[in-house]
């Protein structure tokens, strides 16, 4: 892609959007929409003396993700805002550090070494499953048990022990609390570099002790190991060394790591599935097509290249990414003026990548509201759409590590349910004003056995 060189004559009108602005707290998902549907694509504002900029498009989004390649672009402003939780960690570092721990964890991550965690994942999947079925034609509260199955797989790959325990409660307590809580946190950083914090007293107090919570229990938990190597991914990343440099992990960024690992990886999973859940429930024309395709494959194993074949249950699963993806928006700044959509952007202007607006784009989707998992069954119509179109694992430099790793956990636990019961919900359920994108209250399910 070819960047462009900022043209002064080219300069985009700044909209007035405060009522907008402040409905991105508590409602950010419609404030996103309303704001690109009113204004279109591309839309500079300003906070005060903040400038704001809005980019749904594609193509500008790409431009935006090629700067940062670059290093004009970057997140590092937001820094001090997530460091309480995020500290050095992939989600947080700058440059420098982010590129070595990158280099040194990508091996650990790819669809092939993630594999290996297979076997864990559908041992725990069905324990899942042999407690549903005592509790069948029963209502569940399916927002519950795949939290607790997902935090219970991955405190086990994490850290080899038990999710079960009041230990383990404390800290999935913690994660919500902290979940809750890095809203504000962003705000107020993004539009008043933290100054603004003094109006949530209540929620920052709840907000570092949680912070407190999930340090202390993720450091003792590393401190326990005192040098016990074993096959758990922390054992695997303090082994790990970058093969052309020598760089190894040190014990501070092994925890900071850590943090980072089972906060992501935990909370947006679990989303996701509520959603996938949650909405197959309401769309029964949906649930019988991959109910149909999952039982003409019920007697394959339960491998990766298995998996694959289940093209429909996949789509079925991107389009839940779609319409619920892991965020409602990407947050970066430049670090010089740059050119985006052919408009001038002056440095140190927020960029808003909307990604929930631009899933929800009608001018990119047919059915740009409803869950149709035909949108990703054709490959001539994902061929055909940019792939910014369509981004919940985030994209160019600083794209989702764990992309595959949530894949095949999501696709394993969806399958070994869906072999045993049809799931139908009456809830109606809307997105919650958090820094992941979930549901606004617990989804409760009906789960009904197949018959044989």
């Amino acid at each position: 892609m070819v960047i462009l060189k900022p043209n002064p004559s080219s300069q985009l009108q700044q909209r007035s959007l405060l009522i907008p602005l402040l409905r991105l707290i508590t409602r950010p998902c419609a404030a996103l929409t309303t704001i690109h549907d009113r204004y279109g694509d591309l839309v500079l504002t300003h906070f005060f003396k903040k400038k704001l900029l809005f980019v749904r498009k594609p193509e500008h989004i790409e431009e935006v993700f090629s700067y940062e390649l670059k290093n004009i672009i970057n997140r590092d402003f937001l820094y001090s805002a997530l460091k309480p939780v995020f500290f050095d960690g992939l989600i947080n570092s700058k440059y420098d550090t982010w590129a070595k721990q990158r280099r040194l964890m990508q091996p650990l991550f790819t669809r092939e070494a993630v594999a290996t965690w297979a076997t864990l994942i559908i041992a725990e999947a069905d324990s899942f499953i042999d407690d549903l079925i005592k509790n069948q034609n029963a209502e569940i509260n399916i927002s519950k048990e795949i939290k607790t199955l997902v935090q219970t797989i991955f405190i086990k790959i994490l850290f080899d022990r038990p999710g079960d325990d009041q230990n383990a409660e404390r800290l999935f307590n913690a994660i919500d609390a902290i979940t809750r809580g890095l809203v504000p946190q962003l705000v107020t950083e993004i539009w008043g570099k933290g100054k603004l914090k003094r109006l949530f007293v209540f929620q920052n107090r709840r907000y570092k002790q949680a912070t407190q919570e999930f340090m202390t229990f993720v450091y003792q938990e590393i401190d326990r190991k005192n040098g016990q190597i074993g096959q758990d991914l922390i054992s695997r990343l303090m082994k790990a060394q970058d093969k052309k440099t020598g760089y190894t992990m040190t014990k501070e960024l092994l925890k900071d790591e850590a943090v980072n690992l089972f906060f992501a990886s935990q909370d947006t999973t679990v989303n996701t599935l509520v959603w996938f859940f949650y909405l197959i429930g309401k769309h029964q024309t949906v649930h019988k097509k991959i109910t149909e395709e999952i039982r003409n494959h019920k007697d394959d194993l339960l491998t990766q290249e298995n998996l694959g074949k289940l093209s429909y249950t996949k789509a079925a699963l991107y389009e839940t990414l779609r319409l619920y993806p892991p965020s409602t928006a990407l947050i970066r700044q430049p670090l010089e003026d740059v050119v985006i959509g052919g408009q001038a952007i002056s440095k140190g202007t927020t960029i808003i990548l909307g990604m929930y607006a631009t899933h929800r784009d009608e001018k990119l989707w047919e059915r740009p509201n409803e869950f149709y998992p035909e949108h990703f069954v054709n490959p001539e119509m994902e061929t055909e759409r940019h792939k910014y179109a369509f981004f919940p694992f985030g994209g160019g430099l600083h794209n989702c590590i764990g992309r595959h790793f949530a894949e095949l956990e999501m696709m394993m636990i969806i399958v070994t349910l869906l072999r045993d019961f049809t799931v139908k919900t009456n809830n109606n359920i809307k997105e919650a004003a958090s820094i992941t994108l979930k549901p606004d209250r617990d989804v409760v399910v009906t789960l009904m056995p197949l018959s044989a």
